[in-house]
């Protein structure tokens, strides 16, 4: 590669860097592609390209990039993680592990790979040895966020509501970003009946992604407990916005409806949930109820 050619490259890597961390994922993309334009074999731009298309959940193009990247070094650890991730992320839990364990076989102190690998264990229900690689991690790194993220879900899992409480709690004091965290410190609260903390909680998730729909439909179910009907409507609107097929939003708003005495609106409600899904039975019942109660 010629000094000049080296030279623009960089600069673009640099230029990709700063367009990614403010999230202008399209325009980061184009960078990596014009390196990779000049020189097929850049892997860093690989690498990078995987990240991004991670990020935009096109997974099959982001192991394509990680895949491009690992044969032209097989050695690259950050390309084996990211494949891992990807693999996992679709479901593919063995091929995951195989992933995160060669990524181990090339630097066996790699705390993201470990991470990666406990969440693949997790999925296999192998708890305990989930959460001894866990509190590994974090005997290296006490502020790896994500860490005590999963630890918390692994104590969840096992039953240890306040063990994982406190666990998500922790992630959130080094990051209160991680939007998991705060979902999974909502359901940990609905197990201990604290639904307000709960709601406030989905609301903290909802300032950080403003379109997450399974937030506005638990969010909407809490209100619903404590009574706030109009809320949880308002709530289940929200979710219907972002998906209108969503069985259980229309259902759960029914409900919601029957509660403010408009029997003809929460009727349509469960109508609308039954076009989606016709053997979908506690709209059916909600539905025959109302119907009943009429004749």
């Amino acid at each position: 590669m010629g000094l000049f050619r080296e030279s623009k490259n960089n600069s673009l890597i640099k230029k990709a860097n700063k367009l990614f961390q403010k999230k202008k994922y399209d325009e980061t993309l184009e960078c990596y592609d014009i390196i990779l334009e000049s020189d097929s074999k850049y892997i860093k731009a690989w690498y990078g390209k995987g990240v991004v298309l991670e990020k935009l959940k096109r997974y099959s193009e982001a192991l394509e990039a990680y895949n491009t990247a690992l044969k032209i070094d097989p050695k690259y650890i950050n390309a084996w993680h990211g494949k891992g991730f990807i693999l996992q992320e679709s479901g593919k839990y063995q091929e995951a592990l195989k992933a995160y364990n060669t990524a181990l076989k090339i630097d066996p102190k790699y705390i993201n790979a470990w991470h990666g690998k406990g969440v693949v264990l997790q999925q296999f229900g192998e708890y305990e040895e989930a959460l001894e690689i866990y509190n590994n991690i974090l005997e290296l790194n006490p502020r790896y966020a994500d860490a005590w993220n999963s630890k918390g879900v692994v104590l969840q899992e096992s039953g240890k509501y306040q063990e994982a409480l406190e666990a998500y709690n922790t992630a959130l004091k080094i990051d209160p970003k991680i939007v998991d965290a705060w979902y999974n410190k909502a359901i940990a609260l609905k197990h201990f009946r604290e639904y307000n903390e709960a709601i406030n909680a989905y609301n903290h998730i909802l300032e950080l992604d403003p379109k997450y729909p399974d937030a506005w439909h638990n969010k909407g179910v809490m209100y619903g407990i404590i009574g706030e009907d109009k809320k949880a409507i308002n709530c289940f609107n929200k979710e219907l916005d972002l998906n209108p097929n969503n069985v259980k939003a229309f259902y759960n708003k029914g409900i919601s409806l029957k509660y403010l005495h408009k029997p003809n609106e929460a009727l349509k409600c469960f109508e609308e949930a039954l076009k989606i899904d016709p053997d979908f039975e506690p709209a059916i019942k909600a539905k025959d109820k109302i119907l009943a109660s009429k004749s």
